[in-house]
This record gives structure tokens, sequence and C-alpha cells, in this order.
């Protein structure tokens, strides 16, 4: 049969891709997230290659940044592009490595909580990320604008919970004057 591959356990039957529901369990919240996997169509074994693994893993780490109140992939994302800067640019300017965002993005790792913060700040204040870029020489387009968490569908987001983003409350106002510079 083309375009499907062989089952290594029985070596007679093919693999069909599936897709199913796991109910899963993160510090007292539960949510259905999509699972990935393939079943022998003549031994009948469920089993996961590197790529559905892949997936299952960045649905768990989507759901467990929601749960830890992170900001998840799709947002990291939405942020960025409303930034009007590359990945290569927000790690420029924010830190974390080359491929830091992409990893974040994709809910291959969570941010720590510093990083996570300073995504925040900088996406509720257009002139707290246009002080960061053009620390490390990039100007900043003109048209960037704060960024409210409800821009991101919540479609994008493969583990749905009932918590949302809790938004950005300032606790306190800084005040620049020519001194500090």
């Amino acid at each position: 049969m083309q375009g499907k591959d062989l089952c290594p356990l029985c070596g007679e039957g093919y693999l069909a891709h599936q897709r199913g529901s796991l109910l899963v369990d993160y510090k007292g919240q539960t949510a259905a997230i999509v699972s990935h996997f393939s079943v022998c169509d003549h031994c009948g074994s469920e089993q996961a290659d590197a790529a559905q693994l892949r997936d299952n893993k960045r649905a768990m780490v989507a759901f467990k940044k929601q749960v830890d109140g992170f900001l998840t992939g799709a947002e990291v994302k939405a942020i960025r592009e409303q930034l009007g800067i590359t990945q290569a640019q927000a790690a420029r300017v924010f830190g974390g490595g080359p491929v830091a965002f992409a990893k974040y993005e994709a809910d291959d790792v969570t941010q720590s909580e510093a990083m996570d913060k300073l995504i925040r700040l900088s996406a509720s204040s257009v002139d707290a990320f246009h002080i960061l870029a053009e620390q490390v020489g990039l100007t900043p387009k003109a048209e960037a604008t704060a960024w409210h968490s409800n821009k991101v569908e919540q479609h994008q987001v493969k583990a749905s919970v009932g918590a949302q983003v809790k938004p950005l409350v300032p606790l306190l106002t800084l005040v620049a004057n020519e001194s500090w510079r």
C-alpha cells in the first residue's frame, strides 16, 4: 500500500493516523487535549511516531502554560507579530537565544516567568518595547500598537481550558527624566 507505513510491530498491517481526545490533569485542572497516534489495521496496536509524539507534547505544554498563567505559543506569536518583529529580532530584544521564540511559539518549551513578564510588558507598553529594541540597535516600526489578549483566536490553542490569560495590571508607574540617562 502506497502512502501508509508498515506496522513495525507485526510487519503485516499498515498504520492509519488517528486523532483522539485525551483527558489530562495538571495542578487540579482537567482538560481534553488532542492526541495523535496510529493504529495498525492488522494487529490493532496503537503507537505514535516522532512527529505524533511532538504534537502530543506541544498540546500538553500549551495546556500547562494556560494553567500556570503563562502566554501560550499562539499568544507569544501574536504579540511578536503585533510588535512587527521576526523571531530572530525578538530573541535579540528579549534574550533567550537564537531559536527561543520558535520554541515558545510552537509550545516546545515554556518561557521563564521573567521572559513572560517582559513580553507582556512590551505588549502593553509600546514605549517599553521601543526602549528595549533601541538598546540592541533595532528601529521598531512606528505602527506597532499595544496588544490585548483577546486578539488571539482561541481555536489556535490546541489545549482549551476555562483559564484565560490574565491581563497585565501595572503595579507601579515609572517616570523617566533626563538625569537617568
